[in-house]
């Protein structure tokens, strides 16, 4: 895993007052006749800041302006996953851990089932920093606690309330690496290396005993062939004609 995380100026005076926080919610409408899927949020049409003007590799801090989605609040469960695909058979209670071990086109098929698709990398960092310009999805540095899990050990989807996203969205920087639909390019690239990598996400960066928290700008890379277990991904939908993701229950 290659990059730099950037240093930034904001820190917590202890790790306890961090994770007793808890993250300001934008305010989202859902528009008058759009269904919300049970389980994903509804992201409304809008531009949001993309990137780190100090990062290269990113969209600079740009405004960029994405259309109405809809996303997965948590990442995929083994649970979910197994409902369509049995195989392997989910440990007992290991349910709510995110499914893993699944190379990108394997992701993009279950999306596909779901009648989705993996979601872009403008989304998904829409999604996890919202339109303020946040480095972390909870807005204020620290230190990564090091208590017992790491970046090869994920976490059951739903844990850690006080680390959301200000849509609410979980996992999105402290879990597992995602995949996203992009792919892996930026300005001076080899020739040989374009469109050899997809885009991967919010997990991770570990060397030797120390694990670190990546900013939600932050671009990793994987070969889509790859499979590992701290590599999972969340499912995203585009609106529909009438507005509505789905036919589903209301969320």
């Amino acid at each position: 895993m290659k990059g730099q995380v950037p240093a930034v100026l904001i820190v917590c005076l202890s790790l306890l007052s961090c994770e007793s926080h808890t993250v300001d919610q934008i305010k989202v409408v859902v528009p008058a006749g759009v269904t919300v899927p049970e389980g994903m949020v509804y992201i409304p049409e809008g531009e949001f800041i993309m990137g780190h003007p100090e990062d290269p590799r990113t969209r600079l801090g740009k405004k960029v302006n994405t259309a109405a989605y809809l996303i997965d609040r948590y990442e995929v469960t083994r649970e979910d996953y197994a409902k369509f695909d049995p195989r392997p058979v989910v440990d007992e209670g290991k349910g709510a851990w995110p499914r893993v071990l699944l190379n990108f086109a394997e992701a993009e098929a279950h999306c596909k089932r779901r009648g989705g698709r993996l979601p872009t990398e403008a989304e998904w960092e829409k999604a996890a920093r919202g339109i303020d310009g946040r480095t972390w999805p909870w807005l204020n540095f620290f230190e990564h606690p090091n208590n017992g899990f790491s970046g090869f050990l994920a976490e059951p989807v739903d844990r850690r309330p006080e680390w959301i996203s200000p849509y609410g969205l979980y996992g999105m920087g402290h879990n597992v690496w995602e995949w996203v639909a992009d792919d892996y390019g930026y300005a001076g690239q080899p020739l040989a290396d374009r469109g050899r990598f997809k885009v991967i996400r919010g997990g991770l960066t570990q060397t030797h005993l120390t694990i670190k928290f990546t900013p939600t700008y932050f671009r990793n890379w994987m070969d889509p062939e790859a499979r590992y277990n701290f590599l999972g991904f969340r499912c995203a939908k585009e609106m529909d004609r009438e507005g509505s993701g789905s036919p589903e229950k209301k969320g």
